[in-house]
């Protein structure tokens, strides 16, 4: 249906009435104004319509050809009355007359014994003087008709021709003569139409006899059923061979056929082939009905290792496992998706499982519905994501759960507790070995590595239940979590156990080692309830059992949090203080022994907080040392230091201590000492290093190195804190130190203990033997000065003389010393201290 602006022909008069008559846009044109006296000679063509409450849009009147052209008389006729057809293009013209207040065009479609009669008409929405609704039809009466078997013929592509029976006396049919044929048909055969019209088929198709076309088409004939069937035919033109899908019905003894080239079919029929045989994946086709394998490809053969023939007695449930066939019917009862993918199991012909992915897509095969499979096989692939998904929640070297895996148990521990009262604590200690680091330094990493795998086998041994879990966290770092502990008491008890374990000998590398262990012990939920606070806290316990001594255990207190927090305070705040420039060098003084000037100053770290005020080295230095800031201090005060010194006479030398942490990359250090000198000017000989043994316990070879790279720079090397280590002969025989530095723990009691001061005569008696100076540190008292002379000590520093000093008090404190002499130096230098 649609709109339109003109009338039809021989109304032009009615369209211009209409169009005048309709002054408001809102209205409708009136009745009398546009019908009565315009219609004249067409009135024959009309018919009026009315809109009544009940019965809908019905006719008033007509004219004789409306009537006639409309097949019945309308009086008193409602639209809904009239055939479904009719009916339906009537009342929709009308409506949208009325409703949108315009001209509308519509046409009427009719069938009558195969062929299509077509005519138009035109309705014009109008009102009459009471107000009332109307519609007038209007129509030329001209019908348009058209063959629908002609109008078929010529619009498919597909061949359509009709087939006369040719019959022998006996009546039987011998050949078929072609009556009637459209153009596609031609175009399929390569000739014209007329060298096929009235023609016998076996003449237009050689060989037609040896093949069962024939025998197809009489059969039709016989049975007037239809039948469809496929068939191979090659032009003489052309001599290319054409594969053709055959339908025929019978009418008497006429054959209605329809020919559809399927060569394209065909030709991807003969690629899906081609691709099925040579394809390297596993494939095969089944049909839906009996899953019965249909056709399978070499690479299936191959790789299931069933015979061919084998294959195809065998249904899908025979290459799944037997557990498997109630997920596979499942499966099988959904519609197949194109591409569809599903993991599944499969038995090969050995009986190995493998993992496959199968995708599936529906097709036909042959006259049946089939299913056709490709398959993956990703065992290989499945074992390595099985093994990657491990790893993620394993240590690799320990096999151990990792910290992912331990805190997801505890998790699942703590959400299986609920909040039912009564229950055991929930235990989880925290582990960190001691003495690790000197096994992996003296061992190197193999040896460590071996040491952490140890470990892990002896704690696999405190795991008791399912529930229950050991981890390692990360370095030397492990967990155990015990589900269910009976009171606090037992978890004290299980972490001393652990303790005894743990720090029993190992075998590593033939060698006997020996190491300790600190625990931290928390318990849910007295302690804590989630999986980061417990983790947390038995942490904090951790670092109070390895600040109170080692090789022991600490329970977690309230009070720790307020600890822990108080110290990562200082590191922000030693982190913050070293970026500012808040730290300092002071340096404390050292006086010949005999002469009483200024040998030499010791540079020592000063740290004045803005809120706590001075801080201790010995509080600040070790915090330094553990979180790695040590480093760039060294380097800091290295270079403060000897740009200092140049400002001395050039008798004072300047010394400064090294952290063991500082040897850890001996061509950083080294690479230091040389750039301080460089940038200062200070001469190498003025320069002197302090070390304690600790340097020496790990990595000896490498440190003694570095201490020989360092001396061939010309600095001096002294040994701080001589006597107070263990090995302190072997030292001194491995390296040919400068000074020896006696500790101030022997010097404090010179005179009230004897054994003290048998320490002492000993250790200057051995350096003199040995070429080497000795420094006493803390002297505070004359009598103490005068014994330390009379042992033949060669320099004194302490508090008798001077405490440490800033840059410009130092220097004061060395000229004034420097221009006294004779037997009353020091006592003055005292005095003025």
């Amino acid at each position: 249906m649609r709109s339109n602006d003109s009338p039809s022909s021989g109304v032009n008069s009615l369209l211009h009435a209409w169009t005048v008559g309709q002054r408001d846009p809102n209205g409708l044109p009136s009745y009398e104004e546009v019908v009565l006296g315009n219609l004249g000679r067409n009135a024959a063509g009309a018919a009026l319509v009315t809109l009544q409450p009940v019965r809908g849009y019905a006719f008033a009147w007509s004219g004789e050809r409306f009537a006639a052209w409309l097949g019945q008389p309308t009086s008193d006729l409602a639209l809904a009355a009239l055939s479904s057809g009719d009916a339906r293009v009537f009342t929709r013209a009308c409506a949208e007359a009325t409703s949108a207040k315009r001209i509308v065009s519509a046409r009427r479609i009719l069938l009558h014994a195969g062929t299509v009669e077509t005519s138009e008409f035109t309705a014009y929405p109008l009102r009459n003087r009471f107000g009332e609704t109307l519609v007038l039809l209007h129509t030329s009466g001209e019908v348009v008709s058209v063959n629908l078997v002609d109008a078929i013929f010529s619009a498919t592509q597909q061949g359509m021709l009709a087939l006369s029976a040719v019959r022998a006396k006996d009546d039987s049919v011998v050949d078929f003569e072609v009556v009637a044929l459209n153009e596609a048909t031609a175009a399929l055969m390569a000739k014209p139409t007329n060298e096929l019209l009235w023609h016998r088929l076996s003449v237009l198709v050689p060989g037609l006899e040896s093949t069962d076309a024939p025998a197809q088409l009489r059969e039709v004939l016989r049975t007037g059923e239809r039948r469809a069937f496929e068939f191979a035919y090659r032009t003489r033109l052309t001599d290319r061979e054409i594969f053709l899908r055959v339908e025929a019905g019978a009418v008497g003894d006429l054959l209605a056929v329809t020919l559809t080239d399927i060569n394209p079919i065909r030709q991807r029929e003969a690629s899906y082939r081609l691709l099925f045989e040579s394809n390297p994946m596993p494939m095969w086709l089944y049909d839906r009905k009996t899953h019965r394998f249909l056709a399978v490809n070499q690479a299936a053969v191959r790789h299931y290792g069933y015979q061919h023939d084998e294959f195809l007695e065998m249904t899908l449930f025979d290459l799944r496992p037997q557990e498997d066939w109630p997920a596979l019917r499942t499966a099988l009862s959904r519609d197949v998706q194109s591409n569809d993918e599903h993991l599944w199991r499969h038995r090969k012909a050995d009986g190995t499982l493998i993992d496959v992915s199968v995708y599936a897509r529906a097709v036909r095969y042959g006259d049946r519905p089939a299913v056709l499979v490709a398959v993956l096989d990703v065992t290989e692939r499945r074992r390595a994501e099985a093994r990657i998904v491990y790893l993620a929640h394993h240590d690799a070297l320990t096999d151990l759960p990792n910290r992912v895996f331990f805190t997801e148990r505890l998790t699942q521990a703590l959400r299986h507790r609920g909040d039912e009262a009564g229950q055991p604590p929930l235990a989880v200690l925290c582990l960190d070995l001691d003495g690790f680091k000197f096994v992996n330094d003296t061992l190197g990493h193999a040896g460590g590595d071996e040491l952490l795998a140890a470990v892990a086998g002896r704690l696999r041994g405190f795991v008791h239940a399912q529930e229950d879990c050991v981890a390692r966290l990360g370095g030397d770092e492990f967990a155990l979590l015990r589900h269910s502990v009976p009171s606090p008491e037992a978890a004290g008890a299980l972490a001393q156990q652990i303790v005894e374990i743990l720090s029993a000998p190992y075998g590593i590398q033939g060698q006997e080692v020996v190491i300790g262990v600190s625990v931290g012990v928390a318990l849910a939920p007295s302690d804590a309830d989630t999986p980061e606070f417990l983790l947390r806290n038995a942490d904090m316990a951790l670092y109070r059992a390895k600040a109170d001594g080692r090789r022991t255990y600490r329970f977690f207190e309230a009070g720790m949090d307020a600890r822990l927090q108080a110290r990562r305070q200082l590191e922000q705040d030693l982190r913050t203080a070293f970026q500012s420039g808040q730290l300092e060098l002071h340096y404390q003084p050292v006086l010949d022994a005999s002469t009483g000037r200024v040998s030499g100053c010791e540079a020592l770290l000063r740290w004045t907080h803005p809120v706590r005020g001075a801080i201790s080295p010995a509080e600040f230095v070790p915090l330094a040392e553990e979180i790695g800031l040590i480093g760039p201090i060294g380097d800091w005060a290295l270079r403060q230091a000897c740009a200092e010194a140049v400002h001395w006479p050039a008798e004072v030398r300047i010394a400064v201590n090294l952290s063991p942490a500082q040897f850890r990359a001996e061509r950083n250090l080294v690479q230091s000492v040389f750039s301080a000198l460089a940038q200062s000017g200070l001469s190498p000989t003025r320069l002197e290093l302090e070390i304690t043994e600790t340097v020496f316990l790990a990595d000896n070879e490498g440190n003694l190195a570095t201490l020989h790279r360092l001396r061939a720079l010309g600095v001096r090397i002294a040994m701080d804190d001589f006597g107070t280590g263990y090995s302190s002969l072997s030292y001194l025989r491995a390296f040919p130190f400068d000074k020896i530095k006696i500790d101030r723990s022997f010097v404090r009691d010179l005179g009230s203990d004897p054994q003290s001061g048998a320490i002492v005569e000993a250790v200057t008696r051995l350096a003199s033997r040995l070429s080497i100076r000795t420094t006493a540190e803390g002297v505070e008292t004359e009598g103490q000065a005068a014994l330390l002379r009379a042992e033949g000590c060669h320099e004194l520093q302490g508090f008798l003389f001077s405490r440490a000093l800033p840059s410009a008090a130092v220097r004061e404190f060395i000229r004034g010393l420097r221009g006294q002499c004779g037997a009353g130096v020091a006592d003055e230098a005292g005095a003025a201290a």
